[in-house]
C-alpha cells in the first residue's frame, strides 16, 4: 500500500472545475440550439407554401445550405460534449471540435459579411435580378402587393398581365423603393442573426479551449507526479540494502511490509524491499 503523500490518484489543484464544466455544457448547448434553429428555419420555409417574393431573398440554394449548416453544427456539437466528458482520455475529441468551431467562425463571418455587401450596392443588384433572372410570378408578387408596375418606372420589365399595369398613366411608378425596402428588412435580419451565431460560436470556441487548457495542466500534474513517485520508488530500493545493511529488523516495521527502520530511526520507503 502506498502512503498517502504517493497517491498518484490524488485530484491535482488544476482539475476540472464544476465552473468551467457548466460554462462548457451551457455554450455546447448554445450551439447546438444554432443548429437546431437553422434547421427548424429551412424545415419552416420548405414546409409553407413557397412566397415568390421570398424567394427573392431567400433562394433555394439558401435553404439546402441551412440544412447543411444545421447537421455539421449539430454534429460539432456533440464532438465537443464527448471530449468533455472524459477530457483526459479524448484530447483529439477536443482539438477537433476546437478547429471545426473556428471553421464554423470563418465561414459564417463570409457568408455574414457576404450578406451585408448585398446591402451596399442593392440597387443595381436587385435591378439586374429584376430584368434578366427573376420570374414573371417573382415581379408580379410585388406589382401586385405594392401596386406598383416594372422596376424603374411601368416600361422597365414590367409583367403586363398584373392588374397594376392594366391602367398606366403618369402618376403609376415603378416597384424600385419596395423591392429595396423588403431585401434591405430581410436580409439586415439574416445578416444579423448570422453574426449572432458567430458570437455564440466563438464563446464556445473559448469554453473549449479552457477546457483544454485544464485538461493540460492536469496531464503534466498526473505526469509529475507519476515521475516524482518513480524516483521515490528507485531511490527506496538503494535505501532498502542500507537499511539491511544496518541490520534494521522486521520487528520495526510499520503496518505497510515495505516501509523499514533503522537503528538510528531513519525511515527507508521501497514498494520492492523485502527481508
Amino acid at each position: 500500500m502506498l502512503p498517502s503523500s504517493f497517491d498518484i490518484t490524488t485530484s491535482s489543484p488544476m482539475r476540472l472545475k464544476s465552473s468551467v464544466q457548466f460554462g462548457f455544457g451551457l455554450l455546447a448547448a448554445c450551439y447546438m440550439a444554432t443548429g437546431i434553429a437553422a434547421l427548424a428555419v429551412a424545415g419552416y420555409i420548405v414546409s409553407e407554401n413557397a412566397s415568390p417574393k421570398r424567394e427573392t431573398i431567400v433562394t433555394t440554394n439558401i435553404v439546402k445550405s441551412l440544412f447543411v449548416a444545421g447537421v455539421f453544427i449539430i454534429i460539432v456539437s456533440l464532438v465537443g460534449i464527448t471530449g468533455a466528458l472524459s477530457p483526459l482520455s479524448r484530447k483529439r475529441w477536443l482539438l477537433a471540435y476546437i478547429w471545426l468551431l473556428a471553421m464554423t467562425i470563418l465561414f459564417e463571418t463570409g457568408v455574414g459579411i457576404w450578406l451585408w455587401s448585398r446591402t451596399l450596392d442593392i440597387g443595381d443588384l436587385y435591378g439586374s435580378n429584376w430584368r434578366s433572372l427573376w420570374s414573371d410570378a417573382m415581379k408580379m408578387s410585388y406589382q401586385d402587393d405594392y401596386q406598383c408596375c416594372g422596376y424603374l418606372n411601368p416600361h422597365d420589365s414590367p409583367v403586363l398581365s398584373s392588374d397594376s399595369c392594366q391602367n398606366v398613366n403618369e402618376s403609376s411608378f415603378g416597384c424600385t423603393h419596395f423591392v429595396h425596402e423588403f431585401a434591405l428588412d430581410s436580409l439586415g435580419h439574416i445578416y444579423t442573426c448570422v453574426f449572432s451565431f458567430v458570437l455564440v460560436d466563438f464563446l464556445a470556441m473559448m469554453s473549449g479551449l479552457v477546457v483544454l487548457i485544464v485538461r493540460n495542466d492536469e496531464e503534466r500534474w498526473r505526469w509529475s507526479r507519476a515521475n516524482s513517485i518513480f524516483k521515490s520508488m528507485k531511490g527506496g530500493d538503494r535505501n532498502c540494502f542500507a537499511a539491511k545493511a544496518a541490520n534494521a529488523t522486521p520487528e520495526h516495521q510499520y503496518e505497510d511490509p515495505y516501509i523499514w527502520i533503522t537503528p538510528n530511526a531513519q525511515t527507508m520507503y521501497s514498494p520492492h524491499c523485502r527481508q
